[in-house]
């Protein structure tokens, strides 16, 4: 059984279809990337998968069963954590309070707060900076932070959007190294843009374009896709050239 499926997913903003009747399959265990041009409906597709928006039309099953009207708050509860392209901490609180308050929203109940907090930590290499103030993090730290957040919460399924954006290259050099840890024990879906990070890291990729899944399959598979190439990867590899 699939993780999480979707069935003719829509999400429509007056006139304008943002996402337009995708069919969306994510196994178990696996890093998948989310790919596609600037507005091709990537953030919100994910937004209307972890409950931050409603649907127009279609279906989500998360483990097999049906969450399309489920609150955001009880899918985090089923197992589905999300971080967003913009870092959001408690800048005043400590690296482990801000952990420790995304713990206790945990499906997780076996452990106790202050251990799945420090699991975290420890997990994604922030431990030794638990008692820095979160603001006073460098901006690549904040992003590691954002993710040991969802971590804490024990997901099946995590949910990363953008979140090598600003960092330099050794970052995200060790921000991969960390997915694979992450990824030791939960499903991945990664919104990004770098390429290398995605052909890195990805086990599957699906391409958005104007709202509608256009490919999915293995990386080599879309990198070979005519349609992705006239879509995106052209014009990524364009732009890297300059």
């Amino acid at each position: 059984m699939s993780l999480l499926v979707t069935r003719q997913v829509g999400k429509r903003f007056g006139g304008l279809k943002a996402v337009d009747g995708v069919d969306f399959v994510l196994e178990e265990g696996e890093i998948h990337a989310l790919i596609g041009p600037n507005g091709a409906g990537k953030t919100t597709f994910v937004s209307l998968l972890c409950g931050r928006l409603e649907l127009t039309k279609g279906d989500i099953y998360f483990n097999g069963e049906e969450i399309t009207n489920m609150p955001a708050w009880q899918r985090v509860r089923k197992g589905i954590a999300y971080t967003f392209q913009i870092t959001s901490i408690y800048p005043n609180l400590t690296v482990f309070q801000n952990v420790a308050i995304a713990a206790q929203h945990s499906k997780e109940m076996s452990l106790s707060v202050e251990k799945q907090a420090h699991n975290a930590l420890q997990k994604v290499g922030l431990d030794e900076l638990q008692e820095q103030e979160a603001g006073a993090l460098a901006y690549g730290h904040q992003r590691v932070l954002e993710v040991a957040m969802g971590v804490a919460l024990a997901p099946e399924l995590l949910i990363l959007d953008e979140p090598t954006q600003g960092l330099s290259d050794i970052e995200i050099e060790q921000f991969c190294q960390m997915i694979r840890e992450v990824n030791r024990d939960t499903t991945v879906l990664l919104i990004e843009h770098n390429m290398q990070v995605v052909m890195s890291l990805a086990e599957r990729i699906s391409v958005l374009d104007q709202g509608r899944l256009i490919a999915q399959g293995t990386p080599a598979e879309i990198q070979a896709n005519a349609k992705v190439q006239a879509a995106y990867l052209g014009t990524v590899e364009g732009e890297n050239a300059t």
